[in-house]
């Protein structure tokens, strides 16, 4: 029999040992690929979010809270917050600076067969960003189901609702009705914040149908073409007396360090997983090579070489690793989802993550093969014999 089924067979000569090893090995790397995922997913969804809100201004209505018209709103007819501060922003001296102005009302609408239900409708123009309250990264909600909405969707009746709202309020239908007028619901988002996911967003131009707000507006986001132009911006919109600006950085604040604190668990519970199967993996490997002392004893005094004997353990170790490896890909591909829920950043059982357990089980298996190669190679047939008698 050669030196590599040698090596692939001795983990089985104990068999509940090498069920319970390959067991932590398979949760130890399944673990370790996702935390690194979530890790490298925190630090590029920070780096995004920084790319977008530094040229990012908000115009909330004067003394409003929050999402833009709590405190402040106006009956309809007289709006100060309205089409008309929008027109009075394209108007400012530096309107060459804007990329772009984006439009938003709301109405909160309370859903009389749910007892104290609650769910905020958003008009906004399609392509516009998807704005919810509560969510981590305040730009961009993410699509899970269906579609976003489009520029034919201007004068449509559709929505996009959030993944609670789906959950809870559907009830499998793709229908709502809003202000008296059916909607189809094209799309489900999802922020992973609950109070977030409880929105849903619909055309502006179908929401004043709907809602006959007149001119009213909730918030007006001015997209700036550059860094530099951004300061010159905000100052020509504070002069708009019945708008407050809020720039992005100062919104985003929170949702930074959220972030950030959860870039840096995800990092320090990878370096723990790392620890751990290290750990196992080495141990089990002293463990088995203290117990064939004899063995390769035995084998050298038969004519083995030092070659066959490190081939023996490399395959041992690899096989193991291997077969954690693979239970590590079948736990992946449910935990993945499972766990971008939890954490709130974007995981999914895609390339990256075979990577990541392909590269941590060679690791394991590197490691782990390091004192019996050694051992197996110094060990003379004498000695060997001497030690087990």
């Amino acid at each position: 029999m050669s030196a590599i089924a040698r090596g692939l067979i001795n983990p089985f000569r104990s068999k509940a040992r090498a069920v319970v090893v390959v067991a932590l090995l398979s949760l130890v790397t399944g673990f370790l690929a996702l935390m690194v995922q979530a890790t490298l997913a925190s630090r590029e969804q920070i780096a995004g979010m920084e790319g977008r809100i530094r040229t990012l201004i908000e115009l909330r209505e004067a003394g409003a809270f929050g999402t833009g018209g709590f405190g402040g709103d106006q009956p309809v007819g007289e709006e100060h917050f309205s089409t008309d501060t929008l027109d009075a922003v394209a108007r400012i001296a530096h309107a060459r600076h804007l990329a772009r102005v984006d439009e938003y009302v709301y109405k909160p609408e309370v859903d009389s067969a749910k007892k104290n239900a609650y769910a905020m409708v958003i008009g906004l123009h399609p392509g516009a960003a998807l704005r919810a309250i509560g969510e981590v990264d305040y730009e961009n909600a993410r699509i899970v189901v269906g579609r976003n909405l489009t520029a034919a969707d201007d004068d449509a009746n559709v929505a996009i609702v959030g993944r609670l709202y789906a959950e809870q309020r559907l009830g499998g239908e793709q229908r709502i009705v809003l202000g008296g007028r059916p909607f189809d619901v094209v799309g489900t988002y999802t922020t992973a914040n609950d109070f977030g996911d409880n929105h849903m967003f619909i055309p502006i131009n179908a929401f004043r149908a709907a809602f006959k707000p007149g001119k009213k507006l909730s918030k007006i986001f001015v997209t700036v073409d550059k860094v530099a132009n951004v300061e010159r911006v905000v100052d020509d919109l504070k002069q708009i007396a019945e708008a407050d600006v809020v720039t992005a950085p100062e919104a985003v604040s929170t949702a930074r360090t959220t972030l950030g604190a959860l870039a840096l668990s995800s990092a320090y519970a990878a370096v723990l997983l790392f620890a751990i199967g290290a750990v196992v993996m080495v141990f089990i490997m002293v463990l088995s090579t203290r117990e064939r002392i004899r063995e390769i004893g035995t084998l050298k005094a038969i004519g083995a070489s030092n070659r066959e004997v490190v081939l023996q353990f490399l395959a041992e170790a690899f096989g193991m690793s291997a077969l954690g490896a693979a239970g590590a890909l079948l736990l992946a591909l449910p935990l993945a989802p499972l766990l971008s829920r939890m954490l709130g950043v974007p995981l999914a059982f895609d390339a990256n993550v075979v990577l990541l357990v392909l590269a941590g089980a060679a690791i394991f298996a590197a490691l782990g093969s390091l004192y019996p190669v050694f051992q197996g190679m110094r060990s003379s047939p004498i000695e060997a014999m001497r030690r087990t008698t």
